[in-house]
Formats: structure tokens, C-alpha cells, sequence
């Protein structure tokens, strides 16, 4: 299945208004450049999880289907989506292979961010080449040093959770800048070829094992200026996307995979249950027990709500941006609020679900068992933690220095 055509990418991106005002046609090509590498992603779903990173073939078709434009801005022919539509491509990513959404979602943070923000010149060497270049980001609140040298810097520092590192060509880690006379210290992005990082081996982890998630070092390795850029100012190109803060950026990617990794949980123990036997005296197929079916109503109904949370979000945060001209604080804590809830719900869904598949959803690579490990492990992810709670409480009080990523 080829990526999503030109008139599919400009109508989802029209007018800037996003996904939300794309047309039938254009969405139906997105969904079905997904659905054309659902077997390829399925067949290296275990394979991932056996060498602990995203097989070179997940890579290659997230690529081909042209996923890592999602976030890329529309005036150099991405997708621009907005999170609605973000959310969707995830999860069903995700609904196939729990490490390809999200080492997805990774490549089209990093790339969006690397195509809206990159001076000219440092955009053009990024994009030299056919297509959006298989970018990773790393590091997140643990910035290297930069010295300044002519032309560029000198980066030096040691950096954690560089999911999908394996397959990239680019990773985006923040440095900070040591502040001269009179000036502030400040932190710049820097866009780096990942043959010049030396990348570890070590995620040896519970879940979300096939995402390569390694920790990877930079010694004393030049940085064009062109290759920077400083998340403090505005982006050089993109709409309402790209002037998102931190949560609201990313805050779609971690739910929208454990949303889709959940609804394949239950699709899958909802096709057990007319086969399956449970009982001792009398056994019964797991449809026919009302404890079952209860079960099924209501995780069905959880995930349904808090898909629809999230995507009600989309559009709060984009009418944010656009009325105020930035992302109201406020709005941030909610969707990373939105996000912790839904990754719990889905957690407690899949573990309900692996009490009524029973043993041999128990076993070694099942897909529950499998899908249990990975909920656990994006549970631990900064942007859905419990802290999101506690910030947007503070927000509904009013408190002051409330902070969407304290």
C-alpha cells in the first residue's frame, strides 16, 4: 500500500484547520496506508521483543507508508495532522504492534519538530534525501553541554530512552548552552546524525522491549548552528501544530498506543470466549457467563470514553492556540491528565482480560501477556504519570505556579 497521495495530504493539512476538516477520501487513503502494513508490523511483533529494538522491516514500512510526514508541516508536504488524527494513526499502529506505535510516534514527533523548526539551511541538509528522513528523539530533561565553537557548537553528555534509535538516521538531544556575559543560560535542540553518537546496549526491560529504547552518548561531537534550534522561540513553518507546548504536542502518542493495544486485547479474548471453557462443576463457554459479559460491556465502554477524551482534546488545544496564539498552560495539564487516565484505564482493561483468557494468556509472548508488559512499561513514561493529576488539580484550583509539566 503506497503512503497517502499529495491531494490526501493537502486536504488533511487545507486551510491549516487539520485532520478535523479533511475529507472521506483523504482519511480513507491515511487508514489504508496503515492497514497495508498490518501484516508486516504483526509478523515482527514478537521478533521485536526477542531483539529488544523495532526490526529494519517495521521501519521500512512505517516509512513507506508514509507516517513519519504526520506532524511534518503542510508547506513542505506533510500531513500536519492534528492530534485527533495523530491519535487515530497510533492507536492503530499500535492495534498491530505495540513497539511500532510507538517508536511511530517518535519518528513523527521528531521529525515534525526537525522540519518545523530547523533554520533553512539546516532543513535543507535534513531533507536531502528522498523523503522525510527516520528521525528519533532522546534525552527529554536531561540536556548535554554545548561549547560554541565557529560556526556551531561542541556537544558532549549521555542521554536515556532513545526509542527507536536503532532505525534512525537523525536523533534530536538538547544541550544546554553556558550562559556568556549578560546572557541567560539556554537549552537548543541539536539535530544529529546518529552515526556520530555512540548508542548502548542495555534495554533489557520489562515491557515495550521491541522499541530499542538504548541509552546513547555524544563526546565532544561538532553541531553546525544550522542544526539547532531553541524550543524557546517560535517554529520557522507550521499552524496551530507546531505552536503547541510540550504536553500538548505529545501529549496523543503515549495513550493513543495503549488505547490500541487494549481494543486488540479485547478483540482478541471476546474471540476466545466461544471456545473457551471456564467452571469446575459446570463448565460454560466464557460467552455464555454474565461475569464475562459484564466485563466485555464495560471495558468496551472504557475504552470507548477515553478514546473519545482524547480526541475531544485535539480540538480544545487547537482552539487554544489559535485564540490566544499559544497553548493556554491550562489546556496542556488536561491533556496530559486526559492521557495518564487513559493509559491506566487501558492497563486495568488488559488485566482484567488476561483474568478471564486464563493461563494460556499467561504464557511467554502471548499476545495478552505480552500487551500487559508493554501498558506497565508506557505507564512509566513522564507525560502520563500520576504528577498529571496533581497538575491539573492545581489548575482547577487556580493555584499559583501551577506548572502542566511540574
Amino acid at each position: 500500500m503506497s503512503a497517502p497521495s499529495a491531494a490526501a495530504r493537502r486536504a488533511v493539512s487545507a486551510t491549516g484547520a487539520g485532520p478535523a476538516a479533511a475529507d472521506g477520501r483523504a482519511r480513507r487513503e491515511i487508514f489504508e496506508s496503515v492497514a497495508g502494513i498490518a501484516e508486516a508490523l504483526e509478523a515482527d511483533a514478537v521478533r521485536a521483543d526477542a531483539l529488544r529494538r523495532l526490526p529494519s522491516t517495521s521501519v521500512d514500512a512505517l516509512r513507506g507508508a508514509g507516517l513519519l510526514a504526520l506532524k511534518v508541516p503542510a508547506e513542505l508536504g506533510g500531513l500536519e495532522a492534528d492530534p485527533a488524527l495523530q491519535f487515530e494513526v497510533f492507536e492503530q499502529v499500535a492495534y498491530h504492534s505495540a513497539p511500532a506505535g510507538w517508536c511511530c510516534f517518535i519518528y513523527a514527533d521528531s521529525a515534525g519538530l526537525a522540519t518545523a523548526r530547523l533554520p533553512a539551511a539546516g532543513l535543507a541538509r535534513y531533507l536531502s534525501g528522498r523523503d522525510v528522513p527516520v528521525t528519533c528523539g532522546g534525552g527529554g530533561l536531561r540536556p548535554g553541554t554545548l561549547v560554541t565553537e565557529d560556526g556551531g557548537y561542541r556537544l558532549t553528555g549521555r542521554w536515556g530512552y532513545g526509542s527507536g534509535i536503532h532505525g534512525a538516521a537523525w536523533v534530536l538531544v538538547p544541550g544546554h548552552l553556558a550562559a556568556g556575559p549578560g546572557h541567560r543560560r539556554q537549552v537548543r535542540t541539536c539535530v544529529v546524525p546518529k552515526a556520530a553518537l555512540e548508542v548502548g546496549d542495555a534495554w533489557d526491560v520489562i515491557g515495550l522491549r521491541g522499541t530499542g529504547s538504548e541509552d546513547f552518548a555524544a563526546d565532544d561531537v561538532y553541531v553546525p548552528e544550522e542544526m539547532t534550534f531553541s524550543m524557546a522561540e517560535p517554529p520557522e513553518r507550521g499552524g496551530p501544530l507546531q505552536r503547541l507546548g510540550i504536553a500538548g504536542y505529545l501529549g496523543h502518542a503515549v495513550p493513543a498506543v495503549a488505547v490500541g493495544v487494549a481494543r486488540r486485547v479485547l478483540d482478541e479474548v471476546t474471540a476466545m470466549a466461544a471456545t473457551k471453557s471456564r467452571g469446575y462443576t459446570r463448565r460454560a463457554p466464557l460467552a455464555e457467563r454474565s461475569v464475562f459479559q459484564s466485563f466485555l460491556g464495560e471495558a468496551d465502554q472504557a475504552l470507548e470514553a477515553v478514546r473519545a477524551l482524547m480526541l475531544a482534546n485535539s480540538a480544545t488545544l487547537l482552539e487554544g492556540v489559535r485564540r490566544h496564539g499559544f497553548s493556554p498552560p491550562a489546556n496542556e495539564a488536561d491533556v496530559r491528565a486526559a492521557g495518564a487516565f487513559a493509559v491506566r484505564t487501558a492497563t486495568r482493561v488488559v488485566g482484567d482480560a488476561l483474568r478471564f483468557a486464563g493461563g494460556e494468556a499467561a504464557q511467554a509472548n502471548h499476545l495478552v501477556e505480552r500487551s500487559l508488559r508493554d501498558l506497565h512499561m508506557a505507564g512509566t513514561h513522564m507525560l502520563v504519570s500520576e504528577a498529571a493529576y496533581e497538575n491539573h488539580g492545581q489548575f482547577l484550583l487556580g493555584l499559583a505556579g501551577a506548572d502542566p509539566l511540574a
